[in-house]
């Protein structure tokens, strides 16, 4: 057996060791931060609407203001289904659903203003 042979042989030695070791640290980490699990719903505005989007089935949705007033109300919403809800002036909304609750933050768009000479 000559060294190049020898060289060739370490060299796939150490790969299969390399390989070994980072399958052995990614099974570690998905074991130790398994992935999170999506949320219930999903909330965006648009226009002066917010749009929630269930993922799974909902019940008792309220669409709140910073100052506590109470936009629309939904008795439930089916898995799948998304719902709307016609808002004020403000810029953020809380949408609740149970224990989790989300942020919805809603932006008119400026007028645009013609540039002078």
């Amino acid at each position: 057996m000559n060294v190049a042979h020898v060289g060739v042989l370490l060299i796939g030695v150490a790969l299969i060791i390399i390989a070994v070791l980072a399958v052995y640290v990614y099974l570690d980490t998905r074991k130790t931060y398994p992935p999170a699990e999506p949320p219930p719903f999903y909330a965006h505005c648009h226009d002066g609407v917010v749009v929630v989007s269930a993922r799974v089935d909902l019940r008792d949705v309220k669409v709140v203001d910073a100052d506590g007033r109470v936009y629309c109300t939904f008795t439930s919403i089916k898995a799948g289904a998304e719902k709307l809800c016609r808002v004020g002036n403000a810029t953020a909304y809380l949408v609740e659903a149970g224990d989790f609750s989300r942020a919805v933050f809603c932006f008119r768009p400026v007028p645009v203003t013609p540039a002078r000479d």
